[in-house]
């Protein structure tokens, strides 16, 4: 991958093996030295549209090699922790939100004793990337407390105060200017039969995700929840009637 100098051939070909390595398991560890070193040359000089997928390839590497992935986490830790933290543009904020989305998936592969070390300051830096004006950073900051709260169940608790209101948020969103009126319009869209089907948009998508988070933050967290249970929960109630199947899913 690192030796070919066509970006395209290295973008194809780093995806493609991050494809392979989420399902390959232990057969995977004959080859995982290897691995590491190309997909973090990648990560620390590949083409910016390669960065991400390397990213996301060493999240893949993480959960199916387990414990022999031990002697790369200190160093693939700081270097996701230090794209985790970038600022700029789309570009770079697409390679923040695959280092959020990664650094859980490495999370749950090494387990929540080797990586307690980093949770305030990974989940403080995902926490920051929701404060930025980006739809994908948010995401992916739902889908790490998603995740992380499932690694640290009770110890997670901790951050609800700041991630139940975010997820209100989220829930609350406008979605009436997607389709072209004001919220204090009458779109006369009572019916699902008005909407295209399957149709979604960048709102929805959020709120999707964000109500995905909330089943894994009430299972994981379980009785620390409880006083944010009836707020979020009346939106969710007013989600099954969204116009987005997927939406409509993850709030049941």
């Amino acid at each position: 991958m690192t030796s070919d100098s066509n970006p395209t051939i290295v973008k194809y070909a780093t995806n493609a093996l991050d494809c392979i390595l989420e399902s390959m398991g232990d057969a995977s560890l004959a080859y995982l030295p290897q691995l590491m070193e190309r997909l973090v040359a990648l990560l620390e000089s590949g083409p910016t549209e390669v960065k991400p997928i390397a990213l996301s390839a060493i999240g893949s590497a993480a959960h199916s090699s387990g414990e022999a992935f031990a002697p790369y986490f200190n160093e693939v830790v700081a270097r996701i922790k230090h794209a985790m933290a970038l600022t700029g543009d789309d570009d770079t904020l697409a390679l923040r939100g695959v280092a959020t989305d990664t650094i859980s998936t490495v999370a749950e592969a090494a387990g929540r004793d080797a990586f307690r070390p980093h949770l305030d300051e990974c989940t403080q830096l995902a926490m920051q990337g929701m404060e930025i004006d980006s739809a994908t950073l948010r995401e992916s900051a739902f889908c790490y407390v998603g995740v992380m709260s499932r690694v640290f169940e009770g110890e997670f608790a901790k951050y609800l105060s700041y991630i139940a209101p975010q997820i209100l948020q989220t829930l609350r969103m406008d979605e009436s200017s997607a389709f072209g009126y004001d919220s204090g319009e009458d779109p006369e869209m009572e019916d699902d039969d008005d909407m295209p089907l399957g149709f979604n948009t960048a709102i929805s998508d959020e709120k999707e995700v964000a109500a995905d988070a909330v089943g894994q933050l009430f299972a994981s967290t379980t009785t620390a929840f409880l006083p944010y249970v009836e707020e979020i929960t009346a939106e969710l109630i007013k989600l099954l009637d969204h116009f987005s199947d997927t939406a409509r899913k993850a709030a049941t």
